[in-house]
C-alpha cells in the first residue's frame, strides 16, 4: 500500500474492467476515477492530479494508442505514468507500448496481482524519480541562490574603496580609520551571512544599519535614515540574507542622490497576516526622472540579483510567498518619492 494515497485515472468503457479495478486497487489504498472515452481525458486531467493513468487500447473513437502519443506531446502531463491494458497479442503490445512511452502493460484478462503489483511499482518508481528531480533542483537553486546572496553590488565596493581613498588623500585620517573598520565589518558580516539560506531578522538589521551608515558617509550625510522595528517577538524570526539591501541601495544611488535638501529613508519592518512586511520609502525624485538622468535605464547588478533569487525562492510551491511592490509617492501632483514594499513568510527555518 502507498505511503499516501495515489490517484488512478482508469480509462476504459468496458464496465467488468472498471468494476475489477476499483476492486482490486480499492482495497490497496488507491483512489480510483474512470472515463469511458478519451476525449474527456484532457478535460479530466485539468479537474485533478493523477498519479498514474491506466489506459485501455480499444476505446470508442481515439484508441489508446493515439490518445498515449497526445499524452506524450502535450507539455504538462508528458512524464505522467501510464500502464496499458490490452488484449492484443503480447509481443505486439509490448512493442508499441514502450515504443509510445507506456511505463508498463496489463494483458487481459486482469490478474489481480499482476494489476497490484505494477500498478505499485510504477507509481513508486515515479515518485522516487519526481523526488530525486526535486532534491537536485532545490539543491541547484540553494546553491545559485547562496550565489546571489554574497553579491553585494561591486560599485558600491568600488565606491567604498574611493572613498577611503579620498579621506587619506584630504588627510581626513580619523574618518578613514573609522570607514575602514565599518567596511571590514560590513564584508565580513556579509561572508558569514551569505554562507547559509536564512539569517536573523536582528542580523539582518544590524547588517543594514551598518551599510547604510556607510552610505550617508560616503555621501557626505546628504541624507538621514531610520530603522524601525513594529514587532514585538522579534528574536525567532529568520530572513533571507540581502533581500532587502538592494532596495535600500536603489532608493539611494537613484533617488536620494539626486535630490537638492536633505534626504530622508526610512525601514519599516512589521509583522502582518502572518508575513514580514518590510516597507521602504524615500524622498527622492522617483522612479519617472531617474528613468529621464538614468537614458540607458539599464538594472543595477544589484537589482537584478534580487530579482533572480525571489524568482528562484517562488519556483518552490511552499515558498510562493516572495513579493515585491512598487509605488511613487506624490505631493500635489508632483513627485515625491518611492516606497517599496517587500514581503515575505515569518516562518522560514
Amino acid at each position: 500500500m502507498p505511503n499516501n494515497v495515489a490517484n488512478i485515472l482508469v480509462v476504459d468503457d468496458n464496465r467488468q474492467v472498471l468494476e475489477q479495478v476499483n476492486h482490486v486497487l480499492a482495497e490497496e489504498g488507491f483512489s480510483i476515477s474512470f472515463i469511458p472515452k478519451g476525449e474527456f481525458l484532457f478535460q479530466r486531467l485539468e479537474r485533478q492530479h493523477f498519479d498514474l493513468i491506466l489506459l485501455d487500447v480499444n476505446l470508442p473513437g481515439i484508441s489508446g494508442y493515439d490518445l498515449l502519443r497526445e499524452i506524450r506531446k502535450h507539455p504538462k502531463y508528458k512524464d505522467l505514468p501510464v500502464i496499458i491494458i490490452t488484449g492484443e497479442d503480447e509481443d505486439t503490445t509490448l512493442t508499441k507500448c514502450f515504443a509510445l512511452g507506456a511505463q508498463d502493460y496489463i494483458s487481459k484478462p486482469i490478474n489481480h496481482l499482476v494489476l497490484k503489483v505494477r500498478v505499485s511499482s510504477v507509481i513508486s518508481a515515479s515518485r522516487f524519480h519526481q523526488k530525486q528531480i526535486k532534491s537536485e533542483r532545490e539543491e541547484a537553486l540553494q546553491a545559485r541562490m547562496k550565489m546571489l546572496s554574497s553579491q553585494m553590488n561591486p560599485h558600491f565596493i568600488f565606491n567604498a574603496l574611493s572613498s577611503i581613498q579620498e579621506f587619506i588623500l584630504t588627510n581626513e585620517t580619523e574618518k578613514a580609520i573609522d570607514y575602514v573598520s565599518e567596511f571590514a565589518g560590513l564584508m565580513r558580516q556579509n561572508l558569514e551571512n551569505s554562507l547559509v539560506p536564512y539569517i536573523t531578522l536582528k542580523e539582518e538589521l544590524q547588517f543594514l544599519e551598518t551599510y547604510l551608515r556607510l552610505e550617508r558617509t560616503r555621501f557626505n550625510n546628504s541624507f538621514d535614515f531610520e530603522i524601525i522595528l513594529d514587532i514585538d517577538d522579534y528574536q525567532d524570526l529568520m530572513v533571507p540574507p540581502m533581500i532587502i539591501q538592494p532596495y535600500l541601495e536603489n532608493a539611494i544611488v537613484h533617488g536620494l542622490r539626486k535630490v537638492d535638501r536633505i534626504g530622508k529613508l526610512t525601514l519599516l519592518v512589521k509583522e502582518k497576516d502572518n508575513r514580514i512586511l518590510c516597507i521602504i520609502t524615500d524622498n527622492g525624485i522617483g522612479r519617472k526622472q531617474a528613468e529621464k538622468i538614468n537614458l540607458k535605464k539599464h538594472k543595477s547588478i544589484a537589482m537584478s540579483n534580487i530579482e533572480a533569487r525571489l524568482e528562484l525562492l517562488n519556483l518552490d510551491a511552499k515558498m510562493k510567498e516572495f513579493k515585491v511592490e512598487i509605488d511613487d509617492i506624490y505631493d500635489s501632483n508632483t513627485p515625491a518619492g518611492t516606497a517599496v514594499s517587500l514581503c515575505f513568510p515569518n516562518d522560514l527555518h
